[in-house]
């Protein structure tokens, strides 16, 4: 019995032992696979987060807006704008490029008017005059960099505009007497999975992309309806819907009337992930991850990854449980304006991704008066502005302002920059009503954003060229400088090298252009212009030593992509009495001011030539005047030697520095067009020139290095009467645009107060700098015009920080 007891004993200590034994082997076990689980999570957070980083560092990116003075314009009007260029990521004004691109498209994409615009730390402006040709219809004015075009042309900032010309009808556009509807659905989080409940997003537009209502059903492959649902604001919408195996699914949508419309739901898959995001009571952000996978792994990590416009947020790793896993993210973490919430599984894939709208507060607050509410015809106007930040802190800002007569023709613009930057630019198509989404936060506005986060969906870059590591190719560089004018060269004869072809580049005026460059291995040539301003003939001339075989070609900087937003129904009629008011006032006010409405300077122009300073100037008329410039170089440019070898003239200029003249010519130019047979320029009338520069030193300009300058600058700034080398090429190419400037009169004297001269200004002012101080303050004045109404003043800018605002207020004028 006590051998009994004992065997007993033994063998319960050993199962006791052996149970020891197996839960500290399964303890090993479990802490092993939770350390390699939660490592390979951490390892897989760092990895995702520095392919992003690295991405983030090699593709800096740009966002324009455009506040143009209005949107709705006749022939004869002057479209006035002011960019703001902001980085897409902190919307903060940004010194990337000197020049942007400005066009008016018509509705088939063609480019009717074009412009290049000045750009300086971040901003610009300019102005296009419509011309009396333009005809009526909708159209779309487009902005961009040079940097931009290594990018969609979605990107670029587009807005509408209405042109209404009494003398030239547009087409009547046939697709306006039909009705199309399209209708799309979108799974939350990119697909829809069987037997995995989604919420599907739904948007209704008609044929020219706006949101119309209607109410749809959803019907199996058997009729039967699984749910109902109708549109919200802008034709958007949501319901909840658990796909089933084998089953396909249509809705069937009715519209106004007893139009109807049936429409397949986007196929649901197998296996698959889908996500799930919304508020809980605690101001945290809940995501859920569900997963439907033939063959699951019990511990399966996936990751959530949180960025907005590019900056990261958060990077959070869970595991699969149970075919899910939850994320709860405070509502502090997401930046303002759009955030991308994006799931990876265990092999760093994205699976799911949606994005997530939270409203800004972090604004400039504009705040204006006016000293009157209501003012006589005629009568000074004076506007109080500040700005702040949304504590009411004074901030200094950049800002435009507008006053214009609102009419059922002319209404203030529902887009404005905070609008479009934090929400506009950051999503596919046009939003329409984009203020709805700044209202006070309600339920009604939360759904609203949601239903739009869910049916235009976008991002600037795509995760597939991220995870791996994909390098954009950019072929268009930034202009850090000034405008770059880019060419094509071509060899005449086969067999000829396209590599490192030298040409020179010429613009005459004041000041004249002067640029050296070569060609790379596919003959394209950039030359980096700047203050490149007006209109003119550019000469571009191969390098003298070359023979003939070479052709340059010049080509156009404007993008030749377009996106693919439609274009809104134009519905205005020609009878309508204010546009008839409008197009008379518009007539008059060139009849009567043309020449002051069409006034161009450009204050600040840099007018000195390329090498800034020369080292010696000759102004001809201070001296005796010498029939042959042979003369007048022997006789007072002692800078200058002459000499005459069997026929033939040879130029050096004297190296100050070393006391003895360079060994090799000088370039020599004639108003910026460069001369390399001085035999051919002796010969010059030297009657017609007015000043001569010269640089006496070495002077390097791209590639090439010149043994001193020679500038020789006539009269009119022309060349006029030098036959230029056959071999040149000469393009007519518009530089920069000229500042025009706005013409507003004034009424201060009793005399000017008088004066018969019609006023019929719609638009009573226009000013890009409106720019307030540390105190944040700043006063404009202007003067009514001779035309009663009520009068929008719009004021749109952005401050140092990226802070970005708009104002809108309202005076009266009578008679």
């Amino acid at each position: 019995m006590i051998k009994s007891f004992l065997y007993f004993v033994s063998h319960r200590q050993i199962e006791i032992l052996v149970k020891k034994i197996n839960k500290a082997i399964i303890a090993v076990i479990l802490f092993t696979v939770t350390s390699k689980l939660l490592n390979a999570q951490v390892q897989g957070e760092q990895a995702i987060q520095n392919q992003f980083n690295t991405y983030q560092a090699n593709n800096l990116q740009e966002k324009i807006f455009v506040h143009t003075d209005k949107n709705n314009y006749v022939p004869g009007e002057i479209c006035w704008f002011k960019i703001y260029n902001v980085d897409a990521y902190f919307n903060q004004p940004i010194d990337l490029g000197k020049c942007a691109y400005v066009e008016i498209l018509d509705r088939n994409n063609k480019p009717v008017l074009q412009s290049k615009v000045a750009l300086d730390k971040g901003v610009g402006d300019g102005s296009i005059y419509l011309p009396a040709t333009i005809i009526s219809g909708n159209y779309r004015l487009r902005a961009y960099t040079s940097w931009m075009k290594n990018y969609s042309a979605d990107y670029f900032f587009e807005k509408g505009l209405t042109i209404i010309n009494v003398q030239k009808a547009q087409p009547e556009n046939s697709t306006a007497q039909k009705k199309v509807y399209s209708i799309a659905f979108f799974p939350e989080g990119g697909n829809l999975v069987n037997e995995l409940e989604s919420k599907v997003g739904f948007k209704f537009c008609d044929q020219f992309g706006k949101g119309i209502y209607g109410e749809g059903f959803l019907l199996n492959d058997k009729g039967d309806t699984i749910t109902s649902f109708h549109s919200l604001h802008a034709g958007m919408g949501s319901f909840l819907f658990t796909p089933q195996t084998g089953v396909k699914y249509r809705a069937l949508v009715n519209f106004a009337g007893s139009d109807h419309q049936i429409q397949e739901l986007p196929q649901a898959f197998n296996s698959g992930y889908v996500m799930r995001v919304e508020m809980n009571n605690n101001r945290q952000i809940k995501i859920m991850v569900k997963a439907q996978d033939k063959n699951p792994s019990p511990t399966a990590a996936v990751f959530l990854f949180v960025q907005t416009r590019n900056v990261l947020k958060a990077v959070k790793s869970n595991s699969i449980q149970n075919g899910q896993a939850t994320f709860l993210l405070e509502d502090t973490i997401p930046g303002e304006g759009i955030s991308q919430f994006t799931i990876f599984n265990e092999n760093h894939q994205p699976v799911c991704e949606r994005l997530f709208f939270k409203q800004p507060k972090r604004i400039l607050q504009i705040t204006a008066s006016t000293d009157e509410q209501l003012y006589a015809l005629r009568k000074k106007i004076n506007i109080n502005t500040t700005s702040a930040s949304e504590e009411g802190k004074s901030i200094p800002a950049n800002m435009s302002m507008a006053v214009y007569r609102v009419d059922s023709f002319n209404i203030v613009d529902a887009e404005d920059i905070n609008s479009y930057l934090l929400l506009s630019s950051d999503l596919a198509g046009a939003v329409e009503s984009p203020e709805y989404y700044f209202r006070k936060d309600n339920d009604s506005v939360t759904e609203a954003a949601d239903n739009l986060m869910l049916t235009q969906g976008w991002r600037r870059f795509r995760w597939e060229d991220i995870l791996l590591s994909k390098k954009n190719g950019f072929n268009f560089l930034p202009e850090i400088n000034g405008h770059i004018v880019n060419g094509k060269v071509t060899a005449t004869r086969p067999g000829l090298t396209l590599n490192n072809i030298k040409y020179y580049l010429s613009v005459t005026g004041t000041p004249p252009q002067f640029q050296t460059a070569v060609t790379d291995e596919n003959g394209k040539i950039k030359f980096d212009m700047k203050n490149f301003y007006g209109g003119s003939d550019i000469i571009l001339q191969p390098d003298s030593k070359l023979d003939s075989f070479y052709k340059i070609d010049i080509e156009s900087p404007f993008f030749k992509g377009y996106s693919q937003k439609p274009f809104p129904f134009f519905g205005f009629t020609l009878q309508n009495a204010p546009l008839l008011k409008i197009y008379v006032a518009s007539q008059v006010q060139n009849a009567f001011s043309y020449d002051k409405l069409n006034q161009s300077s450009q204050t600040g122009l840099d007018t000195n030539a390329f090498y800034l300073k020369p080292d010696a100037t000759y102004y001809l008329d201070n001296y005796v005047r010498f029939t042959t410039l042979e003369e007048v170089l022997r006789e007072y440019v002692r800078e200058v030697n002459v000499m005459d070898r069997r026929n033939k003239f040879y130029l050096t200029v004297i190296d100050e520095r070393r006391k003895i003249f360079f060994d090799n010519p000088p370039l020599i130019l004639l108003d910026g067009i460069p001369f390399f047979d001085f035999n051919k320029m002796i010969k010059y009338d030297p009657l017609k020139i007015r000043k001569l520069e010269i640089v006496y030193r070495q002077y390097y300009l791209g590639n090439d290095t010149f043994d001193g300058i020679l500038n020789f600058t006539t009269y009119k700034g022309d060349a006029g009467g030098y036959e230029i080398d056959p071999r040149a090429t000469v393009v007519d190419y518009e530089g920069i645009q000229l500042q025009r400037d706005f013409y507003s009169p004034e009424y201060a004297t009793e005399k000017q107060f008088n004066s018969r001269i019609p006023d019929f200004r719609n638009l009573l002012f226009w000013s890009p700098k409106i720019i307030t101080d540390q105190t944040g303050k700043e006063q404009t004045s202007f003067y009514s015009s001779d035309i009663p109404g009520r009068y929008a003043i719009v004021i749109q800018g952005v401050s140092d920080d990226g802070r970005a605002g708009a104002k809108v207020l309202y005076l009266d004028v009578k008679k």
